[in-house]
């Protein structure tokens, strides 16, 4: 895996998860790491587990969770969500 460095600035419209999540996929690379279970974080087209290209992927249920970001209603959540 050939990580792509990235210029991250925290607090300027980068959030911890992306932060930590780019940590850990330098860590996962130096260590020659072969399976990884990644959890998403906002999920959809928004989050920045996306980089990766999984073997293997499972869908749970969707909640009303980051609806501050995403939208209140399943509707407006969804139309975010997907991911082609």
């Amino acid at each position: 895996m050939k990580i792509i460095p990235l210029k991250i600035i925290y607090g300027n419209g980068t959030f911890l998860f992306e932060l930590t999540a780019a940590l850990a996929f330098d860590y996962f690379a130096k260590k020659e790491v072969d399976i990884a279970i990644i959890e998403v974080g906002l999920g959809g087209r928004l989050d920045s587990t996306n980089i990766i290209t999984p073997e293997v992927s499972v869908i749970t249920n969707i909640g009303l969770d980051h609806t501050n970001l995403l939208g209140e209603t399943l509707e407006k959540l969804l139309l975010k969500k997907p991911v082609s």
